[in-house]
């Protein structure tokens, strides 16, 4: 087994475009999928909180408009 000089030549590096953006990093890729992924939970929660205060809107609205409703058909039968 003799020494071979090639054998630990190093490699010529290539040229990097400072512009260029930064390479992929699937470390980087995953943290952004699990960061992503809160933001989606947090607002399908604020969405179902959303929702069950409008169907409690609703529900009030249509008390106060029937409440309302009698009071006029009080009035009516009055005059």
């Amino acid at each position: 087994m003799a020494f071979d000089p090639r054998q630990f030549k190093q490699k010529k590096k290539r040229a990097v475009d400072p512009n260029a953006p930064p390479r992929p990093n699937l470390m980087s890729h995953d943290k952004v999928i699990r960061e992503q992924k809160d933001v989606i939970m947090a607002l399908e929660e604020k969405v179902r909180f959303l929702s069950e205060e409008v169907s409690l809107m609703k529900s009030k609205y249509r008390d106060i408009q029937q409440s309302v409703e009698q009071i006029i058909g009080v009035l009516r039968r009055g005059r």
